[in-house]
């Protein structure tokens, strides 16, 4: 093809510089890379003007004809629908004065009309044509006019998002570049693809919902005549929004332990739909602190409160915490008692009072309790009860309770007073008991029983019922008078500041006969040799002041008239063993019997005696002679020591030994007899020395 020859006026050249003075090119720009009619691409009258056809004629994307091919051949190809007369979307065709066709966008007159052209050089340009000139077209070829085709509108630009689609900030849409121009534009906007319900103005601000989606806004332009026409913007991705901050929270409330502050979210921009809270003590996170009020407790005392405070919406990144201004430090808090303490209880003395602590302004309180007696301070009364002691008779006495919590400062409050302390009532727990055998003799114990306050004890005995003369003590030991007669105790219990109080034991049985005890027994004093006294020791008994019999025996039998404690031991005593029968007796006392360990055997007091002879060198003779007082002619044997330890023994006939001893070294020797009795002899010793030859 070539340029067309003719007198004409370039009203614009290039796409962009067309577009911007208001002359379109229906979108070629973007489309000229595809063939339209089997046209060769790119920058072609041909190709513009079959693209022309079908987007703004709606013309099929198909050759009508085989010999609409090279520009010049057009209008031959096409005659019956070619003729002079200029329309607006015909053909403008130079066949036989060039090669070239060029789509007519206006009819000025049948004499003037305005054409766009892609050239072979590789221009677009819209020129103005007057037939006056050697330029007119040869033909005007009416493929599909605008009276049968309806117009397009064209979009030459696409619509665009003009700023970072963000939440909660507003957005602006351009419409793109449309020709012709002056149409009427609507605007829908879309997210992921879906059409926004109510998103319809040119402007749009993104919610929650659109976030991490891609954001599109689609222009619809229309014009009376023409078609509609949709242009759909390039997609951006819509961000999370983000919070401004023009006011730090703040803190109310009095800034004390167990009083509650309250914070303020703030002032965000745009306001949060909920808001996140941390407490801090002395700029340390305070645990499980995190709503918009807290409540300082012990722990807190002394410290510094601060909060910090977090807008959170849907669609808004999570800004940063803003920090409230600082409390001053964290003051104890105070108590104070609503109702006074209540001291219950029966004033009186060992009956215990019991205090409680009565109202206060605040629970979980501890309690510290301080007993008074007539105003006076009771040391050592610490706890919530306090019994009165004897000291406290007609005196008053109240309570001072002091309340603490941690975190606190301490209060007290004092009860009212009870009425004067009265004298206490000892009462009896157990009864008194009586311990023990009822026996003459054997000792009775009184057990006072138990009572409601340590006391003293006084002690009555009675025998039948009447009193005992003198049985006052805890014990009592029944005597003859008291056998067969039941006896009891009646302990009379008295305390300082009590009204004393008696209780009596029941009876025991009745009293039993006693039986004498003997812790040492009897036995016979005294050596048994004839002419020497043997007497009776009578051990130890109880009662001390029994009588006591005695009845020799020798032998075991009966010695008929020997009852004295004491007797000589006579010769018909000799050889035999000596014993006595011991009868105890005693008023209210069975008698009682006992016989002593027997005796040796009684034996006459002998004499030793041993005269010497020297019948030759070496040579002792020794005469012995034993005598027994009352026995004639003792027998037995003498045995004589001599050396370090020879012994020489012979036996003795009528009071009679000799002994003869031979080998005996010179000079004095030492000589020890030794007789060893008899049945009614004593053993008896001699010694004496004799000078050997």
């Amino acid at each position: 093809m070539q340029s067309a020859q003719a007198a004409y006026t370039v009203l614009c050249t290039g796409y962009s510089s067309c577009v911007s003075k208001g002359y379109p090119h229906g979108g070629y720009e973007s489309h000229k890379g595809t063939s339209y009619w089997n046209m060769y691409t790119g920058t072609n009258c041909t190709n513009y003007v079959a693209y022309r056809l079908v987007t703004t004629n709606g013309m099929p994307n198909k050759r009508p004809k085989s010999g609409v091919g090279n520009a010049r051949d057009w209008g031959t190809a096409m005659s019956s629908v070619t003729d002079s007369k200029p329309v607006v979307g015909s053909v403008a065709w130079w066949g036989k004065t060039g090669n070239h066709v060029a789509y007519v966008e206006k009819v000025v007159s049948s004499t003037e009309i305005l054409v766009s052209e892609s050239n072979w050089s590789g221009s677009f340009d819209w020129r103005r044509i007057t037939k006056s000139g050697s330029g007119w077209p040869d033909g005007f070829i009416h493929f599909a006019d605008p009276k049968t085709a309806t117009p397009k509108i064209v979009n030459e630009s696409k619509p665009a998002i003009l700023s970072e689609p963000q939440v909660g900030t507003s957005i602006k849409a351009s419409g793109g570049v449309w020709s012709p121009k002056g149409n009427t534009y609507a605007y829908q906007w879309l997210a992921d693809g879906k059409a926004i319900s109510g998103a319809t103005a040119k402007t749009f601000t993104p919610t929650a919902t659109q976030v991490s989606k891609d954001l599109t806004v689609a222009v619809t332009a229309t014009r009376p005549g023409y078609s509609t026409t949709k242009a759909v913007s390039p997609a951006r991705d819509v961000t999370p929004g983000t919070f401004g901050s023009s006011a730090p929270p703040v803190i109310t409330g009095a800034a004390r332990v167990d009083s509650a502050l309250i914070a303020s979210s703030g002032s965000w921009s745009p306001a949060g739909s909920s808001y996140q809270y941390q407490w801090f003590a002395d700029g340390v996170a305070i645990p499980k602190a995190t709503s918009a009020s807290f409540v300082p407790g012990a722990a807190q005392l002394d410290r510094a409160i601060t909060v910090s405070v977090t807008a959170v919406r849907a669609g808004y990144a999570r800004p940063a915490a803003v920090l409230s201004a600082a409390t001053g430090p964290v003051a104890h808090g105070t108590l104070s008692s609503t109702t006074k303490p209540v001291v219950s209880g029966t004033p009186q003395v060992g009956t215990p009072l019991t205090a409680s602590p009565g109202g206060w302004s605040r629970s979980g309180l501890t309690y510290a309790y301080q007993w008074l007696v007539g105003d006076a301070l009771v040391p050592g009364a610490t706890g919530s009860t306090y019994v009165p002691r004897a000291g406290d008779l007609d005196k008053t006495v109240t309570v001072r309770v002091t309340a603490r919590r941690d975190g606190y400062t301490e209060a007290a409050a004092v009860s009212g007073a009870t009425t004067k302390v009265g004298r206490g009532v000892l009462a009896m727990r157990s009864r008194p008991t009586v311990s023990g055998t009822p026996r003459v003799g054997s000792r009775l114990t009184a057990g006072p029983g138990t009572w409601s306050s340590p006391a003293a004890f006084a002690y009555r005995w009675y025998a039948a019922g009447k009193v005992i003369p003198g049985a006052t003590a805890r014990t009592f030991t029944p005597t003859h008078r008291e056998r067969g007669l039941k006896i009891r105790v009646r302990v009379t219990a008295t305390q300082t500041g009590y009204t004393s109080a008696a209780y009596s034991s029941v009876n025991t049985t009745a009293v039993a006969t006693g039986t004498i005890a003997v812790s040492v027994a009897p036995k016979v004093v005294g050596t048994t040799r004839r002419g020497t006294t043997l007497t009776v020791s009578p051990g130890t008994h109880t009662p001390a002041g029994a009588s006591l019999r005695y009845q020799w025996l020798r032998d075991g039998k009966t010695l008929s008239g020997v009852t004295a404690r004491s007797r000589r031991v006579t010769a018909n005593d000799l050889g035999h063993r000596l014993s006595v029968k011991v009868t105890f007796t005693a008023a209210g006392y069975s008698a009682r019997t006992l016989t002593t360990a027997t005796s040796a055997k009684a034996k006459a007091t002998s004499t030793l005696k041993a005269g010497a002879s020297r019948p030759g060198r070496g040579k002792v003779t020794f005469a012995v002679r034993v005598k027994a007082s009352g026995v004639s002619a003792p027998s037995g044997s003498v045995t004589v020591h001599y050396g370090s330890s020879r012994t020489r023994t012979v036996k003795v006939v009528k009071g009679r030994a000799a002994v003869k001893l031979t080998g005996q070294p010179a000079g004095a020797q030492a000589y020890r007899f030794t007789y060893g009795g008899a049945s009614k002899v004593a053993s008896a010793t001699y010694s004496r020395s004799v000078t050997i030859r």
